[in-house]
């Protein structure tokens, strides 16, 4: 009984706190869009066209969480979009109030889920010491659009066997950088 009175009194008390990722709450997107030209070379030479498009998150796909204004003593902490099931760990760093790893936020491949999604996003957190629950909440992010961008045409060799096109339109954007 005791152990239950602390666990919601600790959770009333991370009401007090922000908790949010390092970047902010409000995040923008960029869509991106192009066409490659590909030399490869694997024995004999042939030409291959992609057309590359791409919606990434500004300031990058990974993010930490934070805590700002009070503080939570805990080691763990869990993330859970609203309505999906995946459930995302990293450890917390009690001194820094901040986890040491990021979360993906939006890279989404075979092995990858990513937390966020495009628009409004309830994001429940649960905060563990010691595989306890220590403190639980909500907050929102919203993931909004943002800037579209066309790359110009470009034409690159490869020596061996033509890339997959994720991979070829993930080299055209870096190198053209991102089209900006």
């Amino acid at each position: 009984m005791l152990k239950a009175v602390l666990l919601v009194l600790v959770s009333f008390g991370a009401l007090a706190q922000n908790i949010g990722f390092e970047r902010g709450n409000t995040i923008t997107t960029d869509e991106i869009d192009g066409y490659l030209t590909v030399n490869c070379h694997d024995g004999r030479s042939r030409w291959v066209t992609y057309s590359c498009y791409d919606i990434a998150l500004n300031g990058g796909a990974y993010g930490k969480l934070v805590v700002t204004n009070g503080t939570i003593d805990a080691d763990w902490v869990q993330l859970q979009r609203e309505g999906d099931n995946i459930i995302k760990g990293a450890a917390f760093n009690a001194n820094t109030q901040a986890t040491g790893f990021n979360f993906n936020l939006w890279i989404r491949t075979l092995f990858q889920r990513p937390l966020l999604k495009k628009g409004s996003n309830v994001i429940h957190y649960t905060f563990l010491k010691n595989q306890v629950e220590v403190a639980q909440g909500q907050f929102q992010v919203d993931v909004l659009e943002g800037d579209y961008r066309s790359c110009r045409r470009s034409t690159t060799t490869y020596y061996g066997s033509c890339p997959i096109a994720s991979s070829a339109c993930m080299d055209y954007f870096r190198r053209l950088n991102y089209c900006k």
